[in-house]
């Protein structure tokens, strides 16, 4: 009975141990899961960051720029205001006078030129018309568009005037010479006919003369007969002498008389071709100075290079003084087209190459904060440029870029003004996340172990 009475302790402790140890087991199992998932998502994490391409890229600041940058507006020479025709941001059209400068000085300085330059021309003409010979002056087309004017028409038929005289003086002159001739040939051609009829009236006596000469020797005729014919013979021969002599001497007239009359003749076109020579070197140079006055009087009226808007007046006060290439104004060109300009550090240059893509990033557009436009470096400075800031120097590579066509669909209808900032990410590549994080560290052990 005692042993049938023992408590069931041992029986009923066993079922009251394994309720007691079974949690322990399950939390073992959770944390290993736990482990696992832990594992699995950091290997997974490792693996992305050491697979997955990220961009890689430049970042750094730039502003809306036009390609062709503002034209500047200045005067060569300087000059008074007299006249200023335009205002801040007016928009104006190439060519439109935007200031004019007091023309006194140079509208004297242009009228005494011209009045030379255009003097000059009407004496060349006249000259050239005395060279080929012909009837009438033809004058210059320069001469021709100014006849209008009372002074160059003045001038114009001062040389007239003056071709006509000194025609008429050569052709008095020639005529001179010529009547002298013609009187020399009259004289020429009495001389040959009393020449003629002397030496008709010779062979009669010297026929006469033979026969006398017969009669004497045969006593039939006196002797002095003879004598009278040889005399007279003797006398016609004379004046026959004398007559081809005077022929002769009216001969070498009449060829002196010629020969004066080709030397005036070249005397005058000498004396012509001397000064058309003369007059025409004046002219080319005075031709040089009118076109320089011109340009001096042109530019009294300072206009615009480019059709845009008027941005930096700098002159307003009519009677102002202007100074040789003082900046006037600058016009921004309306329809010229916008880059963008960024700074590149020259640590960062070796990265960045022209054609390289480029994300930008307005911050004026408020309302698209993360609106990205597709870009495209177009070029890079050769050189390093240098800027002042404060009393520091600030060192950097210019860099070029461009909205893409694509990029200007996602502008839509948001305008690029000149001046806006914009934020520049130049893409250089890609490379992953792993590689990103560690290279500071694979960059810094590099560095430690070159150390000493």
């Amino acid at each position: 009975m005692a042993h049938s009475q023992q408590p069931q302790t041992p029986a009923s402790a066993t079922p009251g141990t394994a309720s007691s140890s079974q949690p322990p087991a399950d939390a073992g199992r959770v944390a290993r899961i736990g482990l696992w998932t832990l594992g699995l998502g950091f290997g997974g994490f490792l693996l992305w960051a050491a697979l997955a391409p990220l961009d890689e890229g430049v970042p750094t600041q730039g502003m809306v720029a036009i390609d062709t940058k503002r034209k500047a507006v200045q005067h060569l020479s300087g000059g008074i205001v007299k006249r200023v025709l335009v205002r801040e941001g007016d928009q104006v059209q190439q060519g439109q006078t935007l200031v004019e400068l007091d023309q006194a000085v140079a509208r004297a300085n242009y009228e005494a030129v011209r009045q030379r330059y255009l003097g000059l021309r009407a004496m060349q003409g006249r000259l050239l018309a005395e060279q080929s010979g012909v009837a009438a002056v033809s004058f210059h087309p320069e001469l021709q568009q100014a006849a209008s004017d009372p002074l160059i028409q003045n001038q114009i038929e001062t040389q007239r005037q003056l071709f006509r005289s000194r025609r008429a003086a050569l052709r008095a002159d020639l005529q001179g010479i010529e009547e002298n001739i013609q009187g020399q040939q009259v004289q020429l051609q009495a001389y040959q006919s009393m020449s003629v009829n002397r030496s008709s009236q010779l062979a009669l006596l010297q026929d006469e003369l033979k026969h006398t000469r017969e009669l004497v020797a045969e006593g039939y005729a006196p002797r002095n007969r003879q004598l009278e014919l040889e005399r007279s013979v003797a006398d016609v021969q004379v004046a026959i002498a004398d007559l081809n002599g005077n022929s002769l001497r009216g001969q070498r007239t009449i060829a002196e008389l010629r020969q004066r009359a080709l030397a005036r003749q070249q005397e005058y076109r000498k004396e012509v071709e001397t000064e058309l020579a003369e007059v025409t070197r004046e002219v080319q140079s005075d031709a040089e100075k009118f076109v320089a006055v011109k340009a001096d009087l042109e530019r009294t009226e300072i206009r615009s290079p480019a059709s845009g808007q008027v941005v930096g007046l700098a002159v307003q006060t009519e009677g102002g003084v202007v100074q040789p290439g003082q900046k006037l104004m600058d016009v921004v060109p309306a329809d010229a087209p916008l880059l963008l300009e960024a700074r590149i550090e020259p640590h960062l240059i070796d990265k960045v190459s022209a054609g390289l893509p480029a994300d930008l990033r307005f911050s004026a557009f408020a309302h698209s904060p993360q609106l990205v436009v597709a870009g495209e470096v177009v070029s890079i400075s050769g050189d390093l440029l240098s800027e002042q800031q404060g009393n520091a120097v600030f060192s950097y590579y210019l860099a070029r870029v461009k909205v893409t066509p694509e990029g200007m669909k996602t502008l839509g209808q948001r305008q690029l003004q000149p001046g806006m900032p914009v934020e520049v990410i130049v893409k250089t590549g890609e490379r992953s996340l792993l590689t990103y994080l560690l290279h500071p560290l694979t960059k810094r052990l590099a560095a430690s172990l070159k150390e000493e």
